[in-house]
């Protein structure tokens, strides 16, 4: 059931990700979240996966958000009063802390949970006609669960403004905003993100993973606690396979080989 409204493919280094739900827009619910989950979880277990890249089938839509038409099955604002896991936000955090490095392809609208996603992944590629916003204030609701991963990338007035307007963001707005790294035209989407998934993957896999690890864990710390974290991790990364096969390579003038160690 999962694979039918997630698809996982590699290639290469890539593992792509794509939710197929067209004739809802791509719209999250629980099915698709714990799909996600599920691919993200057996990628950080697979040494030749080197990149994830998140999108929705077709062009029209990225992630509409959540299911709230009436009687949605799975859809966000269906919770058991007495379970206090909530779906969307196990897949944020989920992608927030995945290990391998995370590009969001914004191939159409990216909505609530949708925007989401976009600012839980690591890097983001926008096509022009796509548009990112937070509707859910227009029907009496608030998008709670997007809250968290939004502030992280987010200026909190323009956050705001988002919120409590319901107004989307353009491409080129998303672009200025820092909420994305790159926009282009539909045609170049797959070369950019070709692009990005290159020049990661010839990096070393260890030096990313301890990287992206610390930075997560860095978040919330103070300043001095960043500091203190980061001199004993320091000396860590630099006992990796990885690290002295760079050392070499630097040395010898020629390209490292990694093993991921």
């Amino acid at each position: 059931m999962i694979e039918s409204v997630v698809q996982s493919h590699a290639r290469g280094g890539e593992l792509r990700i794509t939710i197929r739900r067209p004739d809802s827009r791509n719209a999250l619910n629980r099915e698709v979240a714990d799909g996600i989950i599920a691919a993200i979880h057996a990628a950080e277990g697979d040494s030749d996966c080197r990149v994830i890249v998140l999108t929705g089938e077709g062009e029209r839509a990225f992630c509409a958000g959540g299911d709230i038409k009436a009687g949605a099955d799975g859809g966000p604002f269906v919770q058991d009063p007495a379970d206090p896991d909530h779906f969307a936000g196990r897949l944020f955090e989920t992608i927030q802390a995945c290990r391998k490095p995370t590009i969001a392809r914004i191939n159409g609208i990216a909505m609530g949970a949708g925007a989401g996603i976009i600012c839980a992944c690591d890097l983001a590629v926008m096509a022009d006609h796509a548009r990112i916003g937070t509707p859910e204030v227009k029907v009496g609701l608030f998008p709670m669960t997007i809250v968290p991963p939004m502030m992280r990338v987010l200026p909190r007035r323009r956050l705001m403004e988002m919120f409590i307007t319901g107004v989307p963001l353009t491409a080129e707005e998303a672009l200025q905003f820092n909420l994305v790294n790159y926009v282009t035209d539909a045609a170049g989407l797959d070369d950019k993100v070709a692009e990005l998934v290159a020049q990661i993957a010839a990096q070393s896999p260890s030096a990313i993973r301890l990287g992206k690890y610390a930075c997560h864990a860095m978040e919330d710390m103070t300043y001095p606690q960043q500091m203190r974290f980061a001199e004993t991790l320091l000396p860590r990364v630099a006992q990796t396979e990885d690290a002295r096969e760079g050392f070499d390579a630097f040395i010898e003038k020629r390209k490292p080989e990694w093993t991921g160690r």
